[in-house]
């Protein structure tokens, strides 16, 4: 799906506004790394697969985010954006897991051509 976004959305439209700095920031990652970490029990904290937003992945099953998935997206938005180093930042997530971790595994893999 990344492949599609980029070669057939972001550099027809950096063809088409080359003045214009376009890029993406792999927020659904989120969702799909920590559904992952819930089916294989790698998260630290008592979440759901599905149910309330503060205690689920997500809150319905058409994939509305849950808290931990706000969250995580939040710190790829913040180093997207903002070139924050999530290494070194201490932003509290409001979980256990460590999201800073999660969130750089996902931006470290995320094409460079398309980063910020």
């Amino acid at each position: 799906m990344n492949d599609v976004v980029h070669t057939k959305i972001v550099d027809k439209l950096r063809n088409e506004f080359p003045s214009t700095k376009i890029f993406t920031i792999p927020t659904g990652w989120a969702a799909i790394n920590l559904a992952q970490m819930k089916l294989d029990n790698l998260l630290i904290d008592n979440i759901n697969m599905f149910g309330p937003k503060s205690t689920s992945i997500f809150t319905d099953d058409k994939g509305h985010q849950g808290q931990i998935v706000i969250e995580t997206g939040t710190l790829l938005w913040l180093e997207g954006i903002y070139n924050v180093n999530l290494n070194t930042n201490n932003y509290y997530t409001g979980f256990n897991t460590d999201l800073h971790s999660i969130a750089q595994e996902i931006s470290s893999n995320h094409d460079t051509k398309y980063k910020n």
